[in-house]
């Protein structure tokens, strides 16, 4: 994480309500930084990782976003340059379509996208296995990955992840979120996932985990286009 995210969260963590949710937020040294020695410290929250909460988890994501409404967008976005921040681009058309020469699936749902017009915010890009549950307490979530999306992208990368690695049914791409259009958000979410994987050096061979994801993704992205013609 970039010394700026940090001080981001830091400042923002300040509006935070914790009757609602918990945020693993950076911790300041006595002498009032952020980074001692190359180390950052957060606390160590309640709570386990739970399998098959997705619903639950999707809901964290609206929570997580309500906490940061209002905010602009932080300039420390622009100055990350690691796979999973290129891959994101990537999935909104920020980027060229350079380096994926020989990537499974993505020629295909990179010509799926539609425009989206739902306004961006601060949402959570891996809540997948960084939401902790505990009965006496409100979900916590730690391990904070920012990126200035709809909140529905961070539901997608929920819904994409149980499906193609944690046992999830494939109707749960339909049923996580059940709003009109949210083909589109599963769409990035999946170019967004491939195409980490890709620039991390996965081989084709590899990537095959989202074939079934994907096919699912493009029929229902098919059909979406259907209703909106009629």
């Amino acid at each position: 994480m970039l010394p700026e995210e940090l001080d981001w969260l830091h400042l923002a963590s300040r509006n935070v309500n914790a009757a609602e949710i918990r945020l693993s937020l950076p911790i300041m040294s006595r002498a009032g930084e952020l980074v001692v020695d190359g180390w950052t410290a957060s606390p160590v929250l309640e709570g386990e990782h739970r399998a098959g909460k997705w619903t639950e988890i999707a809901r964290v994501a609206f929570e997580f976003a309500d906490q940061f409404r209002g905010v602009d967008r932080p300039a420390f976005l622009d100055e990350r340059t690691h796979a999973w921040s290129r891959a994101d681009r990537l999935a909104w058309g920020e980027r060229e379509p350079a380096d994926i020469d020989g990537a499974p699936f993505l020629a295909d749902l990179l010509a799926a996208r539609l425009a989206i017009s739902e306004p961006p915010g601060i949402v959570h890009g891996d809540l997948s296995g960084n939401v902790l549950f505990d009965e006496m307490h409100v979900p916590s979530v730690i391990d904070l990955t920012l990126y200035w999306r709809p909140v529905k992208y961070s539901v997608a990368i929920v819904a994409v992840d149980g499906a193609c690695f944690e046992g999830a049914p494939v109707s749960l791409l339909e049923t996580i979120e059940p709003s009109e259009h949210f083909s589109q958000y599963l769409v990035r979410a999946l170019i967004f996932r491939i195409a980490t994987d890709w620039f991390n050096k996965l081989t084709a061979s590899q990537l095959t985990i989202y074939e079934d994801v994907s096919r699912r993704v493009l029929e229902l992205v098919s059909a979406d286009g259907r209703i909106r013609h009629e």
